[in-house]
């Protein structure tokens, strides 16, 4: 499937997932993109398991918290009061944590469909094909790159801080992550240096080539995904309605 089209249709999926009154559209939408990751691109579940690991945590917090403070509707369990102030679970505050919780993960679900099966090259060359400014591609270009190399030089750095017992207590794990920060700005600025100088040696003349791909869209997979969202479209009609 070309890049354009699932963009169009991640994008356009999360869309109409965020705008769902109730869960069962976010759920839809949540199986879909995990079916068509895990079977359909074959990506290996361990991986795809691993990365669901990082937004759980994050639209788990964002649940409980919805859970405990939301209020209105009937009470299902009381624990205790503060104040005056109820900690307590009622239906109307689990509707909103299950519905928040389920936009979060179909969102999560369509965006990680699009990045394991989609080279970040391609990406680039659909925001290049849709007319953004050349500046603003080459900086997420360099920005993307960076990433990697803040990573890479931090796993090295605390590598051999471990290495020479730098984390052994609560005094040296402080003084260790001080000196990591401060030489990681140091070695990512160098090797900023480094990139600039070698980019420069290629006749770097302001404009980031990208490798050329067949970016025409495949009437097969435009039929597929219009059919798709319009499933979407008429599950979220019927939930507004009924």
């Amino acid at each position: 499937m070309p890049a354009a089209q699932k963009l169009v249709l991640c994008i356009a999926a999360t869309v109409i997932a965020v705008l769902s009154p109730v869960i069962y559209l976010p759920l839809f939408v949540l199986i879909s993109m995990i079916f068509a990751s895990l079977v359909l691109a074959k990506v290996p579940i361990r991986i795809y398991l691993s990365l669901l690991t990082i937004p759980l945590a994050f639209g788990l917090t964002g649940a409980v918290v919805l859970l405990f403070v939301t209020g209105g509707g009937e009470t299902i369990y009381d624990f205790f009061t503060i104040a005056g102030f109820h900690i307590q679970i009622t239906d109307k505050s689990l509707n909103l944590a299950m519905l928040v919780l389920a936009r979060t993960f179909a969102g999560m679900c369509s965006l990680y469909f699009l990045t394991v099966t989609t080279p970040v090259t391609s990406l680039f060359k659909v925001l290049r094909d849709v007319h953004l400014p050349q500046e603003f591609i080459d900086l997420t270009m360099l920005i993307y790159r960076y990433i990697f190399v803040f990573i890479g030089e931090a796993i090295d750095i605390h590598n051999a801080q471990v290495m020479r017992g730098g984390y052994s207590t609560f005094k040296d794990w402080i003084s260790a992550f001080s000196m990591l920060t401060s030489m990681l700005f140091i070695r990512t600025w160098e090797k900023g240096e480094d990139i600039f100088l070698s980019m420069n040696s290629r006749c770097y003349d302001g404009v980031m080539l990208l490798p050329e791909e067949d970016t025409q869209t495949s009437v097969k997979y435009a039929v597929i995904i219009f059919a798709y969202l319009s499933l979407l479209v008429v599950i979220l009609a019927l939930e507004m309605i009924l």
